[in-house]
């Protein structure tokens, strides 16, 4: 893995912040892994490395704000950069009502308006959100593990032409 990115990483105190029963940095090493495994481009693999750094509606601790994007667009390269954006300022499970159109408009819930998507950045999102899952599913008590893989399992179900 490139130094620059578990620099940027440690910088953004990623190996000290809990997530899932460990390390924030743990979890995302563990979904860039999966992402590379499952043969994903690189940006894609970089983007699952960072791809909750801004915080997301979910995971509300933020490791970076946004005055620090054009820093880590430096690091991680634009195309990574702007699916870690996508990914943290949107609810994902809008996701799954846009299969299927070649073009969308996801809302972006933290500073409001529109991203205007196409069909591979909404495949690399969703391919993300899976591996994000998959990584934690370990980590979660039985009674969260259960009724998570139920509901992913339906929606990963309804976008299996979008990902590996």
């Amino acid at each position: 893995m490139n130094p620059r990115y578990t620099g940027l990483l440690e910088e953004l105190d990623a190996h000290v912040t809990s997530h899932s029963r460990r390390t924030l940095l743990a979890h995302l090493q563990g979904t860039h892994d999966l992402l590379v495994k499952w043969g994903n481009p690189p940006a894609v693999c970089v983007a699952g490395l960072f791809h909750s750094v801004y915080g997301t509606y979910v995971f509300d601790r933020q490791s970076a704000d946004m005055s620090m994007r054009a820093h880590i667009r430096d690091v991680i390269g634009i195309d990574a950069e702007r699916l870690v954006y996508a990914f943290c300022v949107t609810d994902r499970r809008c996701f799954y009502e846009h299969l299927g159109e070649p073009r969308f408009h996801l809302r972006d819930i933290v500073h409001g308006g529109d991203l205007e998507l196409d069909r591979d950045s909404l495949a690399a999102l969703i391919e993300i959100e899976v591996a994000n899952i998959v990584d934690q599913i370990p980590y979660r008590s039985k009674k969260k593990a259960l009724p998570a893989v139920q509901y992913y399992g339906e929606a990963f179900a309804s976008s299996r032409d979008y990902i590996s």
